[in-house]
Parts: C-alpha cells; sequence; structure tokens
C-alpha cells in the first residue's frame, strides 16, 4: 500500500513538472500520473512473479572450495630445512616457529618463513636488529655527551631512559620492541616508528628530531583535555626555515572540548 501511494505521488509530481515545462496543462497531467503510477506498479510485480516462476536457465553455482587448513608441523619442519641449508639462523629459526604457534589453526595465511620473505625482510629478527640499535642509542648519548642507564624493568627489549642531567633539562626513553621504537617522556608518548631495516639503528627522521630536540631547535608539543588523564594530542616538532614541523605526531580528539597546551624543549643546551 506504500508503494502504491508512493509511486501515485512521484508519477504526479513528474507530471506536473513535464507539463509546466511543456506548456501542457499541468491539472491534466497530474491527474494522469495518479492513474499512471500505481499502474506501472503493477506491471512490474507481475512480471516479477512471472520471472520468479520460471525455472533458471542458468548452470548452479559451484561452491567455494574450503580454505585449506595450515599444517603447523609441516611450516615447522620446512623451518628447520631451511635452517640445515643455512638459509635462516638459529635466531630466525626460532622467531619463525614463535610466529606459527601465535597465528590461529585455520588462518589461511601461508607458510610463516619462505627463502623470499627471508631475503625480503631483509633477515630481520628481534637477535638481529638489537645489537644495531643498542649501538645507535648509545652514539646518540655520546653525541650529545648524555649518561643513560638501561632498564630492566620494562617489557620491552631494548629499554633506557635519559634521566634530566647537564645538558637535558627533561627524561628521554627510548626503548626497542619487536620492530618498532618506541619514544616517550613523563607524560607523554609517541607512536612507535618501524625499523625497515636491521642495520639502520634509529630511523634517520626520528634520530635527526631527537638531535634537535637536545640541541634547542626541537620541542615537544603536548595538547591535554581539562581533567583528562593523558594528552590527545602529542607531537615532537623541529625549527626549519622559521616554521615548526611535526617529525612524529599522535592526535586525537579532546574530551571535553577544552584544553590547554604545555611545550617541552631543553632549557640546558650545551654550548658547543
Amino acid at each position: 500500500m506504500n508503494m502504491l501511494a508512493l509511486s501515485m505521488l512521484l508519477s504526479a509530481g513528474v507530471g506536473g513538472v513535464i507539463a509546466s515545462l511543456k506548456g501542457r496543462s499541468p491539472a491534466l497531467w497530474i491527474s494522469l500520473g495518479l492513474c499512471i503510477g500505481p499502474i506501472a506498479v503493477a506491471l512490474v510485480l507481475c512480471l516479477s512473479d512471472q520471472k520468479g516462476g520460471k525455472p533458471s536457465m542458468r548452470p548452479a553455482l559451484a561452491p567455494p572450495s574450503p580454505v585449506p587448513m595450515r599444517s603447523i608441523v609441516d611450516e615447522i619442519q620446512a623451518l628447520a630445512e631451511m635452517r640445515e641449508r643455512g638459509l635462516i639462523t638459529d635466531d630466525e629459526f626460532a622467531q619463525g616457529k614463535v610466529q606459527i604457534l601465535a597465528w590461529p589453526i585455520s588462518s589461511p595465511i601461508p607458510a610463516a618463513l619462505t627463502p623470499e620473505r627471508v631475503w625480503a625482510d631483509g633477515r630481520r629478527t628481534w637477535a638481529s636488529y638489537q645489537p644495531t640499535t643498542r649501538a645507535s642509542i648509545e652514539a646518540f648519548a655520546r653525541r650529545h655527551a648524555l649518561d643513560l642507564s638501561w632498564r630492566s624493568d620494562l617489557p620491552l627489549e631494548v629499554p633506557c631512559t635519559f634521566r634530566v642531567q647537564p645538558g637535558l633539562s627533561f627524561e628521554l626513553s627510548l626503548a626497542l620492541e619487536k620492530g618498532m621504537i618506541h619514544c616517550w617522556g613523563e607524560g607523554w608518548d609517541l607512536n612507535p616508528s618501524e625499523l625497515r631495516r636491521p642495520e639502520q639503528g634509529l630511523p634517520p627522521d626520528l634520530e635527526a628530531a631527537l638531535d634537535a630536540l637536545v640541541r634547542g631547535t626541537g620541542r615537544i608539543v603536548i595538547r591535554q583535555a581539562v581533567r583528562a588523564p593523558s594528552p590527545f594530542w602529542v607531537a615532537l616538532q623541529t625549527r626549519t626555515d622559521g616554521k615548526w614541523r611535526s617529525v612524529r605526531r599522535v592526535g586525537g580528539i579532546p574530551v571535553p572540548p577544552i584544553w590547554r597546551r604545555r611545550i617541552i624543549a631543553n632549557t640546558d643546551v650545551r654550548q658547543t
């Protein structure tokens, strides 16, 4: 019933508009539209019923083939064979085994580590990039003559903290966790940065921004909503051509929509 009434109104409105544009009598075409609308709906319904009653001539579609179940035993044996052939190390074998066991049994994901993936990923493992990251952080500390402390109270791979000291007026922490570099301080935290190659150490753009932060040409901008426990917006910025540019940024929506801004900058810059 609703469909018939809607078709009457639509056909009447369309007929009246066209009649007005063509210079015809709108009243005549509106009245015709009131009758034509239900007739068109009835024809459509009749035709659809006739088509639905006839058997379809199309061949029945074959059911989709089931996703083959993963074989954890086969994947672990493949990793062992790759280790015997010298394609992966013992550490890579251990990491691949952990990845295999962490995936659900019904996952359609293919084998964990094929030779192509091993070389494409740059032979990246937890053990392969830990020494490089540690060396990069130590080089950063030597470059700015800062003391760092390696921490054992955090569930991260290579966590360290630069305490407040001569040459640094705020606390800064860095850590590695499964191929991601974390950077945070008191009351702020940045999104982790991915390490794409094991020989990279700290990401170049992040390392340059941290250098600028210690030298006084960088800053941490924090925006925190009133009475909120944590900030909704944190940015690591460097000053380039007289303007501040965000190198790393974490954004969100303030609740409530009233916030205050706080800037962390190194006020104890050493003269070089």
